[in-house]
């Protein structure tokens, strides 16, 4: 019985596979890159003279989750200004109040927005306007593509701050959100970046059905353009966000500086591998350049964050560069967190008519998903998993004892003995994972001792945690070395036009590897004594931190060269 109804089950998941295929935009589908803005026929990035710069250039970091605001002072230190909640990142939400009655309108930036309650009459705009649009649902219970796109599925709603990742708006109301920093955490967080995104295509809409023999249309010319038309209203939405955040970085600018500020150099996220100039018109840099006029701010410079980051050493290459007789230096540029990972290859490369200016071009670069960490614990498991099949274990009189976990491992891979083994291993790996954070770095008698990871509830393998760093110092090698031939590759650089020489090279690392990633991508550099790492007592390695410095730096440039002191 089994055996016959194998043919209808790959039947059915044959058109369950050609129906979500039938779903991709292919290239002469309608997509958001060609819609028009329908408050604004054509964007384009618009051209600043050089001679009509005026006042102080600031730079803005400006990620998916917060934005930061900096300019150099007099003193040529980089200066981040506060908010008026003290903090120097803003979250990137708002919240907009539009009152009907007497056409008033309050906007919450970052924190208020996120946090202030809705007072009385707030709850009742609230309650009215998901009535009016219960109420439009009701008298069209089936979406009818021929109808307009109803306004009320895009009207700003006082319960509900707007933002930039894959949650558009959060629901105050919601209490996950209410612990600290949840609002920086969107599903952003665990996009797929680099290699993972080759097989991925994204859905135009959701359009289309099964009919009676399993065959799938596919959209129709009105669904697609009623999805054409809804992202249209998406974009015009998230667009109104962006204006108003780049609004309150010139008018928290304003303030600090005492001064009419109309200039920017503004950063944005560089999460993928791919052009930007292949992405839709909704991410960087379309949305941060149009959103930046909207509020009021002219850009002069759209980076992306690695490119920033190295910049902020800038002062420091330049020097070297000029030490070595105007010889080009090249710059190596690794970021990792506990959620992803990416390295980036630059070479400097003047303005013949700027001569005094750091520019970058970019040589080789690859950004990459899933964790390191995860990638690490899977790679020790292996390891002790081989230990353990080569004898290298010891069995125990009695089951072990006080393992909270080992109930659901024992019943979960009771069929498979290897999966329980590897599923014990991961288990105390993740605990000792965890304590490793409060290892000593160089202490002989703490790495003398001993850690247990068990493979049954009676057998386990032993590790000093000396032959443990050792392991996790071998693995980052051998990846980082990875990583870096990998960029060259994705790059399309070959073996005999990549760089002869590394004259510097950039860390900025907020996993828990931390204390070692320096020397060991120092080992995978070469390990020259006449190699630099970028370092500088004022800036704290935090990717947000040192991209806001390098916006500011390249924005003191513009700002030496304005025509005027102040903007009129």
């Amino acid at each position: 019985m089994r055996q016959s109804s194998m043919p209808v089950v790959v039947a059915l998941a044959t058109a369950v596979a050609l129906c979500l295929v039938s779903q991709v935009p292919s290239a002469t589908m309608a997509s958001p890159i060609a819609t028009p803005n329908p408050h604004q026929k054509t964007f384009t990035r618009p051209s600043v003279k050089p001679a009509t710069v005026c006042g102080t250039v600031i730079g803005i970091d400006f990620d998916k989750e917060e934005f930061s605001v900096g300019f150099v002072n007099l003193t040529n230190q980089v200066e981040l200004i506060p908010n008026k909640d003290g903090d120097i990142y803003t979250p990137n939400y708002v919240r907009i109040i539009e009152f009907p009655d007497d056409s008033t309108r309050e906007i919450l930036f970052g924190k208020d927005a996120l946090t202030r309650p809705l007072n009385e009459r707030e709850e009742k705009l609230t309650n009215a306007i998901y009535e009016e649009r219960k109420k439009y649902w009701e008298e069209n219970p089936v979406r009818n593509y021929s109808l307009p796109i109803p306004d009320i599925d895009f009207q700003f709603k006082p319960d509900r701050a707007y933002g930039l990742g894959e949650f558009n708006s959060i629901n105050l109301q919601e209490s996950y959100w209410r612990f600290p920093r949840s609002w920086l955490h969107t599903q952003e967080g665990v996009m797929m970046v680099g290699d993972e995104w080759e097989n991925v295509s994204p859905r135009s809409n959701r359009g289309g059905s099964w009919n009676a023999t399993g065959q799938c249309p596919g959209p129709t010319d009105a669904e697609l353009e009623y999805g054409r038309k809804r992202r249209e209203k998406e974009y015009m939405q998230k667009l109104t966000v962006v204006d108003l955040l780049m609004g309150q970085a010139k008018e928290m600018a304003e303030e600090r500086l005492r001064e009419k500020v109309k200039f920017a150099v503004v950063t944005m996220p560089s999460l993928t591998d791919k052009s930007h100039s292949r992405t839709s018109r909704d991410t960087p840099p379309a949305l941060h350049t149009e959103g930046l006029v909207r509020g009021g701010l002219y850009p002069l410079r759209v980076l992306e964050q690695s490119e920033a980051a190295v910049l902020a050493y800038e002062p420091q290459i330049s020097k070297a560069e000029r030490a070595a007789g105007g010889r080009p230096q090249t710059v190596v540029f690794y970021y990792l967190n506990r959620f992803t990972e990416g390295i980036s290859v630059f070479e400097t490369n003047r303005d013949p008519a700027e001569e005094d200016f750091l520019r970058l071009k970019t040589v080789a670069k690859y950004h990459f998903y899933p964790s390191v960490h995860e990638r690490m614990k899977k790679a020790m498991a292996r390891y002790l998993y081989e230990m353990y099949t080569d004898g290298s274990h010891i069995a125990l009189d009695t089951p072990r004892k006080g393992c909270d976990n080992c109930e659901w491992i024992l019943d979960g891979y009771d069929s498979n003995p290897k999966e329980q083994a590897m599923a014990f291993l991961r288990n105390d790996i993740e605990e000792v994972t965890y304590q490793s954070r409060t290892w000593p770095l160089d202490d002989s008698e703490s790495d003398a001792k001993e850690e247990w990871f068990f493979v049954s509830m009676t057998e386990y393998v032993m590790l000093t945690r000396k032959e443990w760093k050792d392991f996790e110092r071998a693995w980052l090698k051998s990846h980082f070395g990875a990583m870096l031939d990998r960029a060259y590759e994705k790059s399309g650089v070959e073996i005999e036009a990549r760089p002869q020489r590394i004259d510097h090279f950039l860390i900025v690392d907020e996993s828990r590897f931390r204390n070692r990633t320096s020397s060991i991508m120092r080992e995978v550099l070469g390990g020259s004594a006449e190699l630099n790492e970028l370092v500088d007592s004022a800036i704290e390695h935090k990717l947000g931190l040192v991209v806001s410095h390098g916006a500011a730096r390249v924005a003191d440039y513009f700002t030496k060269r304005s025509s005027r002191h102040s903007c009129p």
